[in-house]
């Protein structure tokens, strides 16, 4: 069964369509098939808002984020990037609170990934506990060709999931991962065929429920809390809004916008 057949019963053009399959499970659904499902702000202020629902609901027992049956999210809305500048990102936090409330979420995270997860949607895979994928998703961070760095946790968590060198060339030289290779590399926990991810996420949902619910949020705590020794992520973010300041950005973002090759080129007045 297709995602879109499963929710074929949903109506509405909600950003996120919350909905429950099966008893203690929540699903949230992106819901921006037009814009790939692109992280617009009022897409990301949505799902957290859906997260702390499903977070004080005692019912639910395990959260699944998923996409549309092609694609699970293009990443950050490139046209709201466009218009914020160092001073402006770092003003509003640019995506701190997607990552914080993520992290305060104890409940067991799944996300199913059809298709592409880029930019900061492969980040939002990242934040997850379990990342189901098919044979064929694709997994990309491709800040560095318009002038910017991951800032959602992507630089540390995936330098922590999967080692510096091959962080280095799934960021700096933007090199695809499929849902294959992330599998094999230990990232992916489970994989399936095209059309199956969200079937397979409920699958593991059911199995979560079957457990001991205060075990597991504490097992997920101690996890976590080790995973994250080793990660800073105030310090990319830093970078990250840095990074907004730059002509590079300017430049990246416009030869994006206007679907040309960008020019390079660090101004005088850049460190």
């Amino acid at each position: 069964m297709t995602q879109a057949q499963t929710q074929s019963h949903l109506q509405g053009n909600d950003l996120i369509l919350a909905w429950s399959p099966c008893p203690g499970v929540r699903v949230l659904t992106l819901n921006r098939p037009a814009k790939k499902n692109a992280l617009s702000q009022g897409l990301i202020d949505e799902l957290l808002l859906q997260l702390k629902i499903s977070t004080g609901d005692d019912d639910i027992h395990a959260i699944i984020v998923t996409g549309s049956d092609t694609v699970f999210s293009a990443g950050a809305d490139i046209n709201e990037i466009s218009k914020l500048d160092a001073e402006g990102a770092k003003e509003i936090r640019y995506l701190e609170e997607l990552c914080d409330v993520i992290r305060g979420v104890r409940k067991p995270v799944i996300v199913a990934v059809e298709g592409m997860a880029l930019g900061g949607g492969f980040e939002l895979a990242l934040m997850s506990d379990f990342i189901v994928a098919t044979t064929a998703s694709e997994f990309r961070l491709p800040e560095l060709t318009i002038g910017l760095i991951p800032g959602a946790g992507g630089t540390q968590r995936l330098t922590s999931a999967l080692g510096k060198y091959r962080a280095m060339k799934l960021i700096v030289l933007g090199e695809p991962l499929s849902g294959t290779e992330a599998h094999s590399l230990g990232l992916v926990c489970s994989l399936t065929e095209p059309g199956q991810a969200l079937q397979s996420a409920l699958g593991l949902a059911m199995k979560l429920g079957s457990r001991s619910q205060s075990a597991i949020m504490l097992a997920k705590e101690a996890i976590c809390r080790a995973d994250e020794l080793g990660q800073d992520e105030r310090f990319e973010r830093a970078l990250y809004y840095t990074a907004f300041g730059t002509h590079d950005k300017r430049e990246g973002v416009s030869a994006f916008l206007e679907k040309r090759a960008p020019i390079w080129g660090v101004q005088s007045n850049e460190k």
